[in-house]
């Protein structure tokens, strides 16, 4: 039973992390491409868009936050000791990014907020991209703990996990924009998908080159079965997946197609990464049976996220369904 609670909030944790990655990654992605666009009505524009769901996307993450702190104390603990820098990036990236959004419209000086919606946007990215990479690249555990450095996070699989998420990111961005606009607008993200895309393969075909060279710890669990085969298909749909994004954003037949398959993408790659260090959550040392809370904790904790889940997926199923029209030249929605 206690294995079992163990592996079930380590899956209902990374169903959080999944979450909020797929659905704030879209409005990060949009704030990147704030930074190289100098066009003040289009990035209006594109912040209508995100403006019913950026702050409703963040709860996943505070969520996750709560799961890992009472289902996880101990890796919480380390964590905030060995990823405290990353965190503090993400934190921060995400509080700048919010202030712009908010005071943005009722500012003269519109490309100030621009540029720090923009720089936000990509500091929490990077945050990102550095907390995953220091945890992939081994944290240094001791008798109390985390016994490394804060700067262990900087590691060269830490800068490409994060230029993949920027990638991966601006590509999701993108496609949205495109799924939800028409005419100059639309024509523009077709072209910054096909960019994105093109980056994100040629940085993970660097990353795979790049593999036999980390030395990873956890690559013995990688290349031993069934990971290797499981690993194996999901990396090759990958491939398939952003052919998909590629084609239907050049052929521009269908606004909806080339989202849909920048959320396949992103899905599988993060199945991926759940298959690469399960049933490790600090990889490769400790397990998340090891360092679980108790089952009585564990179990009134399901209470408690049985019903908060499904209010906030209803919520933002409704929110996606009321604004689920195109954006205007105007800035509003349905016209």
């Amino acid at each position: 039973m206690h294995e079992f609670l163990a592996n079930l909030w380590f899956l209902i944790l990374a169903f959080e992390l999944g979450l909020y990655a797929i659905l704030d990654g879209m409005d990060l992605g949009m704030g990147v491409w704030a930074l190289f666009d100098k066009d003040e009505n289009r990035i209006s524009t594109e912040i209508t868009l995100i403006g019913p769901f950026w702050d409703a996307n963040e709860t996943w993450l505070v969520m996750a936050g709560g799961i890992l702190f009472g289902a996880f104390p101990a890796v919480y603990a380390i964590g905030a000791n060995a990823l405290y820098i990353p965190i503090m990036i993400l934190i921060f990236g995400l509080i700048f990014r919010a202030v712009a959004i908010e005071v943005r419209d009722h500012s003269k000086n519109k490309k100030l907020w621009d540029a720090l919606f923009g720089t936000g946007s990509l500091a929490a990215i990077f945050g990102q991209g550095f907390a995953v990479g220091g945890l992939f690249g081994g944290i240094k555990i001791g008798p109390n703990g985390f016994a490394g450095s804060p700067w262990d996070f900087l590691t060269p699989i830490s800068f490409v996990l994060s230029f993949g998420f920027l990638f991966g990111y601006m590509m999701m961005g993108a496609a949205y924009v495109a799924m939800k606009t028409d005419g100059q607008i639309q024509r523009k993200n077709y072209s910054r998908t096909i960019v994105s895309a093109i980056l994100s393969t040629i940085l993970t075909v660097v990353a795979l080159i790049s593999l036999h060279f980390l030395n990873l710890p956890e690559m013995k669990f990688w290349f031993s079965r069934p990971d290797e085969y499981i690993l194996t298909a999901l990396y090759l749909f990958a491939a398939f997946s952003i052919v998909m994004v590629i084609l239907n954003a050049y052929k521009k037949k269908n606004d909806k197609l080339p989202y849909f398959w920048t959320l396949v993408l992103v899905v599988d790659i993060f199945i991926a990464g759940v298959v690469e260090i399960f049933p490790y959550i600090v990889p490769p040392n400790i397990k998340a049976v090891d360092v679980v809370s108790p089952n009585e904790s564990l179990i009134a904790m399901l209470i408690g996220i049985g019903i908060f889940i499904p209010i906030i997926i209803a919520y933002n199923m409704y929110i996606k369904k009321y604004f689920r029209g195109k954006v205007s030249k105007t800035g509003k929605y349905g016209e």
